[in-house]
């Protein structure tokens, strides 16, 4: 689910633009990871004029989490926009059983904020991180002051139209029967969203994500590997090797 090949609406700063931010963060309170630029690579913000995002970086709040540590948990009210600036995150939540189901996982320049515009949401889902992370937060009373720009509105509802689509694709891929297919759904998913062929995930991750047994991941994996559409590694880094054939074997079933 990573929005950083954006087009269209989602235009890159200009160079001048670049350097008019430069000038605005001068003797602001920012942290060191993003050098100020939060709001940067971010679709929902980053077509919006110099002086907000200026602002919307002073308000911001900046904070390292550990390995394994919550952003936030499942029913804690939604206040603010979250910007993954660097690492890994899972959206997560579990059944009555206790089982884990893995909604999606974000990286680098992704955000959080479905929600957000809405009096009373809450967190259908914890986030949890996968790797150390580095969080940008900006409170949504901080957002709504500053965003008063026709762009940022129709950035709102073409995110809303990626997410809707994002989430149709999700649920299409669990409702596909056959494991191989299902998996080779959710490798095409994952890798489409990364800059690179590779897939940076655990065992346990997959699995959850795929809502399939990690037995059955790590036999669907082998099969692939001697079918030479991907490699595995070593750390949890799966390799694509034929984006054709995992297509073939996903849209066949």
């Amino acid at each position: 689910m990573n929005e950083k090949k954006s087009n269209g609406i989602y235009k890159r700063n200009s160079e001048s633009q670049t350097d008019e931010l430069k000038r605005g963060i001068v003797g602001l309170n920012i942290c060191e990871e993003c050098g100020g630029f939060c709001t940067e690579s971010v679709p929902l913000i980053e077509g919006l004029p110099v002086n907000a995002q200026v602002s919307l970086m002073e308000h911001s709040v900046h904070e390292t989490l550990k390995k394994n540590s919550y952003l936030f948990r499942e029913g804690e009210p939604v206040d603010s926009i979250c910007i993954i600036r660097k690492g890994r995150v899972k959206l997560c939540r579990y059944d009555s059983l206790g089982r884990e189901q893995i909604i999606t996982i974000l990286a680098d320049h992704d955000i959080i904020w479905e929600g957000m515009f809405l009096d009373g949401s809450i967190y259908p889902y914890s986030a949890v991180c996968l790797t150390n992370a580095s969080i940008c937060q900006i409170h949504r009373d901080d957002f709504i002051k500053v965003v008063n720009d026709p762009t940022a509105a129709m950035n709102t509802i073409i995110l809303l139209s990626k997410k809707l689509h994002d989430a149709n694709e999700r649920n299409m891929l669990l409702s596909t029967k056959d494991p191989m297919a299902r998996l080779a759904g959710f490798l095409m998913y994952r890798v489409d969203r990364s800059a690179t062929d590779d897939i940076v995930l655990k065992l346990d991750d997959i699995a959850a994500s795929v809502s399939l047994r990690t037995e059955t991941v790590s036999r669907k994996l082998r099969e692939m590997e001697k079918m030479k559409l991907i490699t595995r590694t070593g750390h949890g880094k799966i390799k694509v090797l034929d984006r054709d054939a995992l297509r073939e074997i996903y849209v066949s079933q």
